[in-house]
Parts: C-alpha cells; structure tokens; sequence
C-alpha cells in the first residue's frame, strides 16, 4: 500500500462505531481453547495479523481449526498436544510468547522464529523459567533467543520467579499452560511488574475455561494442575483499537460513540475513558458503549502508563493539543515493542512542530499548536504510530502516513472505520 495522506476536517465529526474485537483476548482464547479436551468456539475473534499467526500456530501444532465468519472453531487436545510444527511468527510478540509456552507442552518439539525486529525483542525470561519447570527449550544464544525450540519434555511444574520489568506476556504465558503441568504452578513475579491488567485479563480466560487459580498476593498466583472446560467464548470490543477514534472527538470536535466496549471491563486501555475525563473532556458510557464528546478544553497529563503501555501513542497525540505540558513515566518497556515505540513517538511529534523528549523511562510533550506543520509519519511499521498520527491528521494540514498497511496487524479494517466517520 502507498503512503497515506490524512485529509483534514473542517467540521466536528458526529459518528457510532463498532469497536474492533480484542486483540489480547483473541490470542488467550485460543490458547485456552487449544488446551481443552474438546470443542471450543471462539465468537467475535479479531481477525487481524497477530491473532492469524497464532491461530496457524495451533495448527502447526496439531490441532483442528475451523474459521468461519465472527467465529473460530478450535478443536483442543486436551492433556496430549502433539507438537512437532515450525512455526513462522512474523513481526507477533504475543504468539511468540504463548507459542512458546504452548510448544513446551508438546509431544515432539516445535521450532519457532521470527522477523529481524522479532529476534531482537526478550523471550529468555519465559525460556528460564520453561526449564525451570521441566520443559525443553532451545534458544539461540545472544540476541532475543530466536529461533527457539521448544517442547518433546514432560513439563513437571512447581514453583517459579520470573522478572516482570519488561513484559507482562511471560506471567501470562505460564499462567496459560499452568493447569496442564503435573504439580500446577505457583508463579511469583519479581518487581517492578509491567502492564499487569494485561495478567488479570489472563486469570479471566483462564476462570472462563474452567482453570482453577488463586490470586497469593500481589504478583503471585496459584494454579491448580487440572482439565480445561471447552466452551463458547466471546471476544469484547477492544479499548486499544477504540482509543484512536475517541481521542479524535476530543482534538477535532464532535461526538463519537464506541459501540461494544465495556467501560468497566479488565482491558489495560480502559482506563482511557477516565484520564481524559480527569483533563477535562466530555466522557460518557453506557452498558457496552464509550462515547467522547469534543468542544472542551482539556489540560495535560501527568501520568504512569507503565500499566497500559499500548495508550502512549493515543495520549501523546491527545497531549498536542492539550492546555499545557504533558509527562508519561514508566514506559520504558515501549522501546522493545515493534519498534522503539517511545522514541518514534517522539521523533514523530517533533515532524509536526511539537517539543517531544523520550529520556530514559518518560515521555515529555510541550505544546505549542501555532507552529505545528504537516509531515511524513515514519510508522517502522508499527501499527499504532500509524493509527495515533492518522488522528493528528484531521487536525494538522499535510500528514501523510509511510505505511498505512501496517494497521492490519491489529485492525484491518481502521481506515474504513476512519473514512465512515469522517465522511
């Protein structure tokens, strides 16, 4: 796909959307479901990227899968996962992670790997701590440990610590196999701990399968070894993927509505809602929808995203067009997602005109619309820097973004939720 340019609004949007289905969520479900002795049935899956390499990994590993439209049909195996795929990961941090995880329990050990950018980002904490528990697992030395291969063990569990400083997918990778090791899994996470709405959103999948775990106090959980139930599952909306829309009410004026969104939900970016009520914007929500309405003046933020990390570039966008200085602290794991997410996020509101610093864990945005100019958005094909500046663009005359395809890996259909609201 060319490069896309961003037409600016002249008006205030009034628009609903549907908001795409939860990305984390996808990936659990299948897991969980893979697991399962029997038929699980995923409804309302993501369908993007991400979520595709991992439902190939289910394959790869043996299992049956059936897709058909709004829903995924997973035929698990129970305690007896043949293993023995080579699994291609692309650009996915999340299927390397659980994979990974997954592969260990398998009969015949799997090989996996992944992109250039994809070896460089941390799998050797799970590594550890697989072996620790039993599990065969090979990485590579040096770099981030792929291609790895994983699995033809008996994993025997029992107690572990893994470090939590750098990302979350580690506690949530064991969490997700905890119930099919002999001794369960008692999991203990060494502070400081990243993104943990993201753990608790796997302690939920794992409850709605069936898998009996016990919180031991802040960052230790117990689960017990035991079968997974198949069952029906069903993905809810995605607060990442809405972010973007609501955050353009706010900057550009309007109403937008995000339809299938639970405000209290478990998701780290439901939080979104309540930071920008607290700066002063028009929010509201209902049962399963989120709505912002623009017009407002907002203040700038304050903030420790280390729990949501996936909001820096919503909120730095947002923070442009703020009264005042903003400052986002402990981000620092941002610079080993798809790209150094905290550093292009910078690097991309200093092309528009705007004071922006990443130094060490923070992020620093001063304000200053008067001198803010179009630009191209280098992405590094990271999804949400095109996503974020998209939204910077109905405001600011001349963005264009250098790889706008690069939205599929979380939400293929982006630009035509974008088109339908501002047409």
């Amino acid at each position: 796909m060319d490069p896309r340019a961003i037409k600016t609004l002249g008006r205030p949007l009034d628009g609903v959307l549907r908001a795409a289905p939860s990305k984390s969520l996808t990936h659990r479900a299948l897991v969980a479901a893979a697991l399962a002795r029997g038929r699980s049935v995923i409804r309302n899956p993501l369908d993007a990227d991400d979520t595709r390499i991992t439902l190939a990994g289910l394959q790869e590993l043996g299992l049956r899968v059936e897709c058909r439209a709004n829903s995924w049909t997973v035929e698990g195996s129970g305690p007896d996962l043949p293993g023995g795929g080579a699994i291609p990961l692309a650009d996915s941090g999340t299927s390397m992670r659980f994979l990974l995880a997954l592969a260990a329990l398998g009969r015949e050990p799997s090989t996996l790997d992944g992109s250039p950018r994809l070896r460089e980002r941390p799998v050797d904490e799970l590594v550890r701590a697989l072996g620790q528990l039993g599990g065969h697992v090979v990485a590579t030395p040096g770099g981030g440990g792929l291609p790895v291969r994983s699995g033809g063990g008996r994993l025997v569990g029992g107690s572990v610590t893994v470090p939590a400083g750098r990302s979350s997918q580690f506690a949530s990778a064991l969490l997700l196999i905890g119930s099919r090791l002999d001794r369960g899994l008692d999991l203990t996470l060494d502070p400081p701990a990243v993104s943990l709405p993201y753990v608790e959103l796997t302690v939920g999948v794992l409850e709605a399968f069936g898998v009996g775990i016990e919180r031991l106090g802040e960052l230790q959980w117990r689960v017990s070894p035991g079968p997974y139930e198949a069952r029906e599952f069903r993905v809810e909306g995605d607060h990442s993927s809405a972010s973007y829309f609501l955050a353009a009410a706010a900057i550009v004026g309007g109403r937008v509505r995000m339809q299938g969104l639970h405000p209290d939900s478990v998701q780290a970016d439901a939080r979104l809602g309540r930071l920008m009520a607290d700066a002063g914007c028009d929010v509201g929500a209902g049962e399963d929808w989120v709505e912002v309405r623009g017009g407002r003046r907002f203040v700038g933020f304050d903030l420790d995203m280390g729990a949501s990390p996936d909001l820096v570039p919503t909120v730095a966008v947002l923070a442009m067009f703020a009264e005042g200085p903003s400052v986002f602290r402990g981000v620092e794991h941002l610079r080993i997602k798809e790209s150094d997410r905290l550093e292009t996020v910078a690097s991309n509101l200093r092309r528009l005109g705007c004071d922006a610093r990443a130094i060490d864990d923070r992020l620093e945005i001063r304000p200053d619309r008067s001198g803010y100019r179009g630009a191209l958005i280098e992405t590094a094909s990271d999804h949400r820097m095109a996503m974020a500046f998209a939204v910077a663009g109905l405001a600011i005359e001349g963005v264009v973004i250098d790889d706008p395809a690069c939205v599929s890996k979380s939400n293929a259909g982006y630009w035509g939720q974008l088109e339908s609201l501002t047409s």
